[in-house]
C-alpha cells in the first residue's frame, strides 16, 4: 500500500524553504514524528528538494525560469484556495457576529506590501530641466536633438520640451546650467540618445546631468550610480564623464561607469579606448576588457581584466550574479526593486554565486532563486523590510 502524507508537495516544499508559518511548521513536524513510515517519507522529499536545487541552478544558467515560475504560481493557487475556504468561514462568522460585538478587538500588524506584490522594475525617469521644469517619464527612453539653435526632447514619438539655445555659452564648462535625468530605484534601465547621437543606458538609482547644449570644445555629463556609455566620435570635442571621485575622457567608444555612493567606483572599457583619472592620482589608460576600480577609501585606483558581457548585462535586462557574493547581490536587487533587506547572517558566511537572472521577472521569482541556489530565506517584516535568514 503507497504511503500519503495529508500535505502537498506544494506544502513540504514550502516547509524546506521557511516559507510557512511558525503554526504549519510545528504541525508538519508533529506528522513526521507520529511514525518511522512518515520520518522516511519526510527523508525522501528532502532529497528530492535537494535534487530540485541542483536542477534550479542549472536552469539558472541557462536562463530558463519557467520551472520556478510555475512552482511561484503553485503557491499562490493554493493561498487562493485557503482564503477561499477562509471566505465561506467568515459567511459563518457573521451569523454569530452579533454576539461578540462588545467583546475587545485585538489589532492585527501586517505588512503594507509583501513579496509577491513587488513586480518587476517599470522603466520610468524623473527629467528636471536647468529652469526647474520637471517631466515624469514612463516610455523607456529620450532623445534628444538640436534644431535651428534649439534643443528638442523627444519621448515614445511625443515632444517633451523644446528649449531655445540662443548662442554658444562663453563662459567656462563649469559654469553651464545642466538639466538632470534621474532613475529613482525600482525603476530599471532607461536610455537617453544625446543631441550628438552618444546613447547612454542609466541604471535604477542612478542620475545623469548633461548641459542644454555642449561647449565647442568638448561635451561633458555627470554621473551618479551606474551607466553604459556608447559615445559619438567627434575628435575635435572630447566626450567627458564626471563622476564623484574621477573622471572619464574618451574621443568615441563603449564603456561602463559604475559610482554609486559609499560604493568602489569603476570604468569598465568595451571597446576603444578611455582615460580614467582620479581626482588624487595619475590618470591610467584602460583596454578592451580591462576594468579600474577606484577604492572608496584609500583611494586607489587598481586595472584588471574581467568578463565585460558580466559588467554590462544590466543594460539588456540581465542580472549577472557571477563571482558575487551575497551581500553584493542583494545590493542590486534593493536598487533594481526599490526594497532593503536586513540580513541575519554574518559577513564570514557571505557566500558567493554564479549565473544571472532576468531583471523583468517579479522580485518573487528573484528572491525564489536566490532562495534555492543560496539555500537562504525571505520573510517582509511589517516595517516593509526583507529579512534574510539562511535555511537550516
Amino acid at each position: 500500500m503507497e504511503t500519503k502524507t495529508p500535505f502537498t508537495e506544494s506544502e513540504l516544499l514550502d516547509f524546506f524553504n521557511g516559507h510557512l508559518s511558525e503554526a504549519e511548521e510545528k504541525e508538519i513536524l508533529a506528522w513526521k514524528d507520529a511514525s518511522k513510515e512518515n520520518r522516511e517519507l519526510f527523508e525522501t522529499i528532502r532529497e528530492e528538494q535537494l535534487m530540485l536545487k541542483e536542477t534550479v541552478r542549472a536552469r539558472l544558467i541557462s536562463h530558463d525560469y519557467n520551472a520556478i515560475r510555475e512552482q511561484v504560481e503553485k503557491r499562490h493557487a493554493r493561498k487562493i484556495r485557503l482564503i477561499r475556504y477562509w471566505s465561506a468561514a467568515a459567511a459563518i462568522v457573521l451569523l454569530v457576529g452579533s454576539s461578540l460585538l462588545f467583546w475587545p478587538a485585538k489589532k492585527i500588524e501586517t505588512p503594507s506590501m509583501t513579496i509577491s506584490t513587488i513586480k518587476a522594475p517599470s522603466r520610468s525617469a524623473i527629467l528636471e530641466l536647468a529652469t526647474g521644469e520637471q517631466h515624469y517619464l514612463e516610455s523607456g527612453n529620450i532623445q534628444l536633438k538640436e534644431e535651428n539653435g534649439a534643443q528638442i526632447a523627444i519621448s515614445n514619438g511625443k515632444q517633451i520640451y523644446n528649449t531655445q539655445q540662443t548662442s554658444q555659452p562663453e563662459e567656462p564648462t563649469e559654469t553651464v546650467n545642466y538639466n538632470r535625468l534621474s532613475v529613482p530605484r525600482g525603476t530599471g534601465v532607461y536610455r537617453i540618445t544625446l543631441s550628438d547621437g552618444t546613447e547612454i543606458w542609466l541604471n535604477s538609482d542612478s542620475r545623469l546631468e548633461y548641459p542644454g547644449q555642449f561647449a565647442a570644445d568638448e561635451r561633458r555629463v555627470r554621473v551618479s550610480g551606474e551607466a553604459y556609455f556608447k559615445v559619438h566620435r567627434d575628435t575635435n570635442r572630447p566626450f567627458i564623464v564626471e563622476t564623484p571621485r574621477q573622471s572619464v575622457t574618451v574621443l568615441g567608444t563603449e564603456f561602463n561607469v559604475s559610482a554609486y555612493p559609499s560604493e568602489p567606483e569603476s570604468t569598465t572599457l568595451a571597446s576603444g579606448s578611455v582615460s580614467v583619472s582620479p581626482q588624487a592620482g595619475t590618470p591610467t589608460t584602460l583596454v578592451p576588457g580591462e576594468q579600474a576600480v577606484l577604492d572608496s577609501i584609500t583611494h586607489t585606483l587598481s586595472v584588471h581584466k574581467v568578463n565585460v558581457n558580466d559588467v554590462i548585462s544590466w543594460k539588456n535586462g540581465i542580472i549577472s550574479i557571477e563571482n558575487l557574493s551575497l551581500s553584493e547581490i542583494l545590493k542590486i536587487v534593493s536598487r533594481a526593486y526599490n526594497v532593503d533587506f536586513v540580513s541575519a547572517i554574518p559577513p564570514s558566511e557571505d557566500i558567493v554565486l554564479r549565473g544571472s537572472i532576468s531583471s523583468e521577472e517579479s522580485l518573487e521569482v528573484f528572491l525564489s532563486v536566490l532562495s534555492k541556489i543560496a539555500d537562504i530565506n525571505f520573510k517582509m517584516r511589517t516595517d516593509g523590510k526583507i529579512e534574510v535568514q539562511k535555511i537550516k
